[in-house]
């Protein structure tokens, strides 16, 4: 026997004033306790007499854990005596400071605990297909790589398969703390260095929106190609109502007190909240008639194509048109939607709030997402007249 172990036996002896039947044991990479005195398990058939019953402990072994280990032998022989002591449920979240807290199995229970709660409560179940099983599969799969027992080492070799500053990163860093939170365990806050605030993957102009000019290259080029009016009345739709690609599948065209608007009855929900169903008039780019080139009309005739509303994800079809078309490569079905919010800011002045109401996001994302370019012609404005003003002085 270990020295550290016989130690360790001899003062768990002395505890129990020399009671007999109780042992410490180490089994492989395991402490276990034995005794004849454990209550009988959960299920386990009555009859079966005095038995001599195994624990395996949370601490592990080794001369650095003995008085952990000591803890926790004592602990556990005074509750069987006080009668209230029970086995542990297998299925159980461990807590924070059980050693084994990080093995796949655990993990694997709380990551479906998690989907669980949030799928149909927060988010559609392809929502948590796209945006956040993959990183929390990546979780898992670190886990087996080998055994962890620190919480910060596990999670920065997790976080580190991705670039640091990406938009990639920071999510994988909110989805395992969300799993934190789930479990009831602390996260560590030294991590928060590694997550990053994304600004060195962000363009220094903002976000990519089509300019008019553009917009006019698209129309041309979809009526160039092979596809149809209807496709041609899904993107114009994007562009004068600002639209999520999605929320052409729940879409209604109207004319209401001589002006066109956009009914949209889909409500979006994420971690962030949900948005409702809304109505959004037309704000067509400079140089469009008020009717949106016949917008209404032509919707009525052609519709929007099957496909596009029988999409997964209409947002990547409709990419791809553009890839098909030979369009900027940094252009993507959401610029539209981004050009249509700084028209509301920059050419309508419209305040953040009101803005970010008619797009059907909170004023928060608004300005997150649209701040740098709103912000932008008015700070140069008004640094050149200050620097008129001293040169005149």
């Amino acid at each position: 026997m270990a020295p550290w172990l016989r130690s360790l036996s001899l003062s768990f002896k002395a505890h129990r004033l020399g009671r007999t039947g109780w042992h410490v044991q180490q089994h492989r990479d395991k402490l276990r306790l034995l005794s004849s005195e454990f209550p009988p398990r959960p299920g386990e058939p009555d009859g079966q007499g005095t038995q001599k019953r195994a624990l395996t402990l949370k601490t592990p072994p080794g001369p650095t854990h003995a008085a952990a280990a000591l803890t926790e032998c004592c602990a556990v022989f005074d509750a069987v005596m006080a009668g209230t002591w029970t086995w542990p449920d297998p299925a159980a979240t461990p807590a924070a400071d059980d050693p084994g807290h990080l093995q796949p199995q655990h993990l694997g229970r709380l990551i479906e605990q998690l989907r669980t709660r949030l799928v149909g409560e927060q988010m559609l179940q392809g929502t948590w297909e796209r945006t956040w099983a993959p990183y929390l599969a990546r979780l898992a799969a670190t886990a087996v790589e080998r055994r962890w027992a620190d919480d910060v080492e596990f999670l920065e070799a997790y976080l580190r398969h991705w670039q640091p500053g990406s938009r990639s990163r920071q999510m994988a860093h909110d989805r395992a703390r969300r799993l934190w939170k789930e479990a009831g365990w602390t996260w560590p806050e030294e991590l928060a260095q590694l997550r990053g605030n994304g600004k060195a993957a962000a363009a220094p102009e903002g976000v990519q929106a089509f300019t008019d000019q553009e917009i006019e290259q698209l129309r041309e080029a979809i009526q160039r190609s092979r596809l149809t009016p209807a496709d041609l009345v899904a993107w114009d739709a994007l562009t004068c109502f600002g639209l999520r690609p999605k929320e052409l599948q729940a879409l209604d065209l109207q004319r209401r007190d001589g002006v066109l608007v956009a009914v949209v009855s889909r409500s979006k929900r994420s971690s962030r909240g949900s948005s409702g169903a809304r109505i959004v008039p037309a704000v067509p780019p400079a140089g469009w008639p008020a009717d949106c080139r016949g917008l209404l009309e032509r919707w009525k005739q052609s519709g929007l194509p099957p496909a596009l509303l029988a999409a997964r994800s209409p947002g990547q079809v409709l990419t791809q048109q553009l890839r098909r078309l030979h369009q900027p490569e940094q252009l993507t079905a959401y610029g539209l939607r981004h050009a249509f919010a700084l028209r509301l800011g920059l050419d309508l002045g419209l305040h953040v709030r009101e803005a970010a109401e008619l797009m059907g996001h909170s004023p928060q994302v608004h300005l997150a997402t649209y701040g740098r370019r709103l912000d932008g012609p008015g700070l140069q404005a008004k640094v050149a007249g200050l620097v008129k003003v001293r040169a005149a002085a």
